[in-house]
């Protein structure tokens, strides 16, 4: 068998496979030989039929048969020959290559294989990050935000003014000369910056600053090159909102905060804040060395990617992202939500988010670094703990969908840069203390309970029908 293998771009290469006409005929000789004691040919007792009459009879059927199996065998062989670490299924049709008549049997296979690079030595990268410091301000903060959280929506007197941070039932339209492009009545949507249909309307806070319900104003922007629609970018638009209804959020004073959130006094209460504080600081400062040691490694080994393979890996980052926050513990519906925004942010970080796929693993490799089960089993039932659901239905829906073999891979590469930290040389001014450890399998810390208001306030960002 004679292989030649060709690079065509990056990550691509040719592969063209001859196999000669002794080995083809080697191949039909054993399986006629094979059917001369098997087959039945009427008038003949079984094995008792004419070599003549057993190929004429089955000369087709064995000649597909041989085919495709010299075609396995020599694709097989010649990857492991070569050493080729193919991505993915390749495209590989044995009906679509034919069997000659007389000669070699000579077929191409276009490959997209991993890029071919070298590891640089990755004992003592520098690390210099600053952890987020937990202060008396912040913890005030995150208690107002937990007031607001238990507040009430009550309605503004109808000659009341439009303030930021209210909530409006009001009718929404976006007009281009002629044409409306969006026209919206009675919708939900809060005093703030909103995106609806993935047009931003950061416009919204000042345009309505000072209304009054049944009083109408009207703004021009132009439209943000993120819209969803690409037709529309760039163009100028008028904004129209007429306001129906205006309602304000009542907060609720200390003792009923406290009531709320089951806490004795406010002193119990701002120590449990600034300790879910402080958890999401070790957060942050382990994400963002994370992040250095990402960054140093595309920058010390460059990769050419093609862009059509960034985005098919596209759908593996959204997946991975679901998988994150499910293992944050936020509700699927709140996921679900965020679909179209997570779609959106993991296509700009496909290319990169792919080169580091190929870096990790490949450190992976040389370090021996697997995900074994338990870790697995471990990760799956603390994303049932977070979510309040069975850890069997989410093994069952991750294997249906095909998801389960990318929590193996985002636990390998947890297990790396885990790895290369505890090589890497620390700096900054937290420079004495190592990066949190994710969790396998522990409980979250526990944080202030947060009953929502009475009635459900559209978030910030978002506009709904009513």
């Amino acid at each position: 068998m004679e292989v030649k293998v060709e690079n065509l771009a990056a990550c691509k290469k040719k592969l063209s496979i001859t196999i000669p006409r002794d080995e083809i005929e080697a191949k039909l000789n054993a399986r006629f030989t094979e059917l001369e004691r098997e087959a039945q040919v009427p008038g003949f007792r079984p094995g008792r039929a004419p070599r003549r009459l057993v190929e004429k009879r089955f000369h087709e059927a064995v000649e597909d048969e041989v085919r495709v199996k010299l075609i396995s065998e020599a694709f097989t062989s010649a990857l492991k020959e070569h050493k080729i670490d193919v991505i993915g299924e390749p495209d590989i049709d044995p009906d679509k290559i034919q069997m000659p008549k007389d000669g070699p049997l000579t077929f191409s296979i276009d490959l997209e294989v991993r890029p071919e690079f070298t590891l640089p030595d990755y004992v003592g990268i520098p690390v210099t990050v600053e952890q987020p410091t937990v202060t008396d301000e912040g913890v005030q903060q995150a208690l107002e935000r937990l007031r607001e959280s238990h507040g009430k929506l009550e309605d503004v007197p109808a000659d009341g003014e439009v303030k930021e941070n209210d909530f409006l039932t009001a009718d929404l339209a976006i007009q281009t000369g002629e044409t409306l492009i969006l026209d919206r009545p009675n919708v939900r949507m809060p005093v703030a910056g909103i995106a609806v249909e993935g047009i931003r309307l950061e416009c919204v806070p000042e345009m309505l600053k000072g209304a009054k319900a049944g009083e109408t104003r009207t703004a021009k922007i132009t439209i943000g090159q993120d819209a969803e629609k690409e037709d529309l970018r760039g163009k100028e638009v008028e904004v129209r909102i007429k306001v129906n209804e205006v309602r304000r959020v009542a907060l609720p004073d200390d003792l009923a905060v406290l009531k709320e959130t089951d806490y004795e006094d406010m002193d119990s209460l701002k120590g449990a804040l600034r300790r879910q504080l402080e958890g999401q600081s070790d957060q942050a400062y382990r994400e963002a060395q994370e992040r250095a040691v990402q960054d140093w490694l595309l920058e010390k080994i460059p990769l050419d990617l093609p862009n059509e393979l960034a985005e098919r890996h596209a759908n593996r980052i959204l997946q991975r992202n679901v998988m994150n926050l499910q293992y944050r513990g936020v509700p699927v519906e709140e996921i679900e939500k965020q679909a179209m925004e997570i779609r959106s942010a993991s296509t700009e970080a496909a290319s990169r988010d792919l080169k580091l796929f190929f870096i990790l693993d490949a450190i992976a490799e040389k370090e021996n670094v697997e995900a074994t089960d338990a870790e697995v089993d471990a990760r799956i039932r603390l994303m049932a703990m977070q979510s309040n659901r069975k850890p069997d239905r989410i093994r069952e829906e991750m294997e249906e969908a095909g998801t389960l073999e990318n929590l193996y891979s985002q636990i390998v590469e947890d297990k790396v840069l885990r790895l290369l930290l505890e090589k890497a040389k620390i700096g900054g001014a937290a420079e004495a203390k190592a990066a949190p450890e994710a969790p396998a399998a522990e409980a979250p810390a526990a944080e202030p309970p947060a009953a929502p208001p009475a009635e459900e306030k559209p978030k910030a960002g978002e506009v709904e029908s009513t």
